[in-house]
């Protein structure tokens, strides 16, 4: 397959794309502004930015605390999403000079959106691939840098059938930064090229340490597939036991479903509290003596855990963690972390007992030096892209 093709598929594939946005709209997965800014609507003026930087959704713009205190401080940047949760949550801060909706990678509009917005250079977080926006890029001579560089599994057997093509698109990029170890090797293999390992953005964590935690345990990133699990793992916890149980859906817009749910399964205790406002994380992780991590009690891959650790915080998690693999089994070898090998809701209730009543469960003086030693490697991105 070659960029034509490519274009060629999308054209072909249009209607269900705008059906595809229909949906989304309909499950609140959209709003009108994301959708008109998504299709190219809104560039009236011209500008130049120093950076653009694009973010899929919440966590990677959760990533982004290092290069904006290294890099972006001085900087005139755009940052881009694909999410609401990341728009909302972005839109509160002061970092970035202009914040927007990526457009689809159909050629006009990145070609669109790139003529309004010039730019130094564009970052891309994570694990964004974006065939167009890559070729534009490249052919008007802007460095293009992808940090955090992910791919699964499930992606990278899919790129495999097309490493020609895949091939020539990680040759556009000025510098490959890998998230992890394992991702550094499939990077290689597909984009046939030395990509550089530093660690994960994501360590880069204020630390902040509470000297007392109370017997708080909290529910983090909830996907809507895990809500019957966790109501089933609260109804084996003895709830006497417990300051607060607090429950943060992945998907606020789900949390009136959750709460009636837990109403029909007569869990409508006073210590149960359902968070539905984005940005509340760190304030209840600070006081949570154990946070479980979502997305890993079905086949998604799990949630950055990050976060609630560098807020003392011991870290519970599913079977499912293969997007964050290389630091749970860190956290685990550190004794930081503990994640089930199988699904109960009595075994997993059953060891949030047992923790709950340890005074010392974590070790903070090694959480610090986990997170120091990381950070020291991290600052090495920094370098390179300030001398690049």
């Amino acid at each position: 397959m070659n960029i034509f093709i490519y274009n060629l598929i999308q054209i072909i594939t249009l209607p269900i794309m705008v059906l595809f946005l229909f949906i989304r709209l309909l499950m609140f997965k959209e709003n009108i502004n994301s959708i008109k800014q998504k299709i190219g609507l809104g560039l009236n003026n011209k500008k130049r930015y120093d950076y653009i930087v694009h973010v899929a959704s919440l966590g990677e713009l959760n990533s982004l605390k290092m290069l904006n205190e290294d890099i972006f401080i001085e900087k005139n940047v755009m940052l881009t999403c694909s999410t609401l949760t990341a728009y909302k949550l972005a839109s509160k801060k002061k970092d970035y000079e202009s914040i927007r909706y990526l457009p689809y990678d159909y050629y006009f509009l990145a070609s669109l959106f790139l003529s309004f917005n010039k730019c130094e250079g564009f970052i891309w977080i994570d694990s964004e691939i974006w065939p167009n926006y890559l070729t534009i890029l490249k052919k008007r001579k802007i460095n293009t840098y992808l940090i955090n560089g992910r791919i699964s599994e499930k992606s990278y057997k899919r790129w495999l059938m097309l490493t020609s093509f895949i091939a020539k698109l990680g040759s556009t990029y000025s510098k490959v930064y890998s998230s992890s170890f394992e991702d550094k090797i499939r990077l290689e293999k597909l984009f046939k090229r030395k990509i550089s390992y530093h660690g994960n953005l994501k360590f880069y964590q204020e630390l902040n340490f509470s000297k007392k935690k109370n017997n708080i345990i909290t529910f983090a990133s909830i996907h809507l597939k895990e809500f019957k699990n966790i109501i089933g793992i609260i109804k084996k916890l003895k709830i006497n036991n417990f300051s607060n149980i607090y429950i943060i859906p992945r998907h606020p817009r789900y949390s009136g479903l959750l709460k009636k749910s837990l109403i029909k399964n007569k869990l409508n205790y006073s210590i149960i509290n359902v968070i539905d406002k984005v940005g509340e994380n760190k304030k209840i992780y600070k006081k949570s003596k154990i946070v479980f991590m979502g997305g890993s009690l079905f086949e998604h891959g799990g949630q950055n855990p990050l976060e609630p650790l560098a807020l003392g915080c011991y870290i519970l998690s599913g079977p499912y963690v293969e997007n964050f693999i290389e630091i749970y089994k860190e956290l685990n070898k550190e004794k930081c972390a503990y994640i089930f090998d199988k699904i109960g809701h009595k075994i997993i209730a059953d060891k949030i007992e047992k923790l709950i009543y340890n005074k010392n469960l974590q070790d903070l003086k090694n959480i610090e030096k986990i997170f120091n030693r990381k950070n020291r490697d991290l600052k090495k991105i920094s370098y390179g892209l300030l001398n690049d």
